[in-house]
């Protein structure tokens, strides 16, 4: 569980912050909202990690 939530941490976090360099180099519309989303969820598990360190 401590191996899925720090990967799920870090890759979702990660992708929020390169996926509008990607669509901007695309020229595309970038979307803000999916972008939001997998900041957030990556902000989550990363919050699990730390708050349950001693029960994962």
């Amino acid at each position: 569980m401590k191996w899925l939530l720090s990967f799920g941490g870090v890759s979702l976090l990660t992708s929020a912050l390169l996926d509008p360099v990607i669509y901007a180099t695309l020229e595309k519309p970038v979307p803000w909202w999916r972008d939001l989303l997998m900041g957030a969820a990556g902000i989550c598990c990363l919050y699990l990690l730390v708050k349950y360190r001693r029960d994962l």
